[in-house]
């Protein structure tokens, strides 16, 4: 908070002025007019992905959620060297880029278990094992990177069923995050409050009289700074000064 009045004001302050000037963007529109587009930047190319490392990633490495992830599936051959197990593989591989899967094969020299770890640690959202057995029993065995489970599937309509799994993953990441976030919400009243929240690696929510006086304050002692409204959400005094509090902000430490 640049001027000490809001987050959205040094936000406009920033697009308004610097963004617009350096990208002067413009199209033309439907009535053959020249137009400016309307244009903001939320530095996708570094802080997007970061969040995302950070938000899914565990000792093993990256975990893409599937929607965002470069490649979504990897088929690795058990025992390649066996008679039809790569010409299956291959088949499967493009029965799933058919249906708009992102899919790679690996069919490298490398062993199983040296693959495994590749793959996990490159955050693919499902690896399926394929070998001369499960061809035989007309099955895959798929396994989630989110939550290292693995479920035999049949082979018959692959596509469709790596597909769903795929959505679950998605859908079981998201939850999952959503948890995460929630749980690590608190609510402070006093610079004290503020202090023990993050502390404990907490987002805090505390209200505040847009005095910037208080927001430095607040991270002197605390060492935590403002990130972004609490939309919709109301605290009678600032945690700072007691007085009346226009807005409450959510703090959190930058690590």
């Amino acid at each position: 908070m640049r001027d000490g009045k809001s987050l959205q004001a040094g936000t406009s302050h920033y697009l308004g002025q610097n963004f617009a000037t350096a990208f002067d963007i413009k199209y033309l529109g439907g009535e053959g007019v020249l137009q400016t587009a309307y244009t903001t930047s939320w530095g996708v190319s570094t802080r997007l992905i970061g969040a995302i490392i950070m938000t899914h990633g565990d000792e093993r490495g990256l975990v893409f959620p599937p929607v965002v992830a470069p490649v979504q599936c990897v088929i690795v051959p058990i025992a390649a060297r066996k008679g039809g197990v790569i010409e299956k593989c291959e088949a499967l591989k493009a029965e799933l880029e058919g249906a708009g899967i992102r899919v790679t094969l690996d069919a490298s020299d490398n062993s199983p278990g040296w693959k495994f770890n590749e793959w996990e640690m490159k955050g693919v959202p499902v690896r399926i094992e394929l070998g001369p057995r499960d061809i035989e029993a007309g099955k895959m065995l798929c396994a989630r990177r989110d939550t290292l489970e693995k479920l035999e599937m049949p082979l018959e309509n692959a596509a469709e069923s790596v597909k769903a799994l795929l959505s679950s993953v998605q859908k079981d990441m998201l939850e999952s995050a959503r948890k995460r976030r929630d749980e690590r919400i608190v609510y402070a009243d006093d610079i004290d409050g503020i202090l023990a929240g993050v502390d404990a690696g907490n987002f805090v929510k505390a209200g505040w009289c847009g005095c910037r006086e208080c927001e430095d304050k607040i991270k002197e002692q605390t060492g935590a700074t403002a990130r972004v409204y609490a939309e919709g959400e109301e605290k009678e005094t600032c945690a700072v000064c007691g007085k009346k509090s226009e807005h409450v902000i959510i703090y959190a430490r930058a690590y």
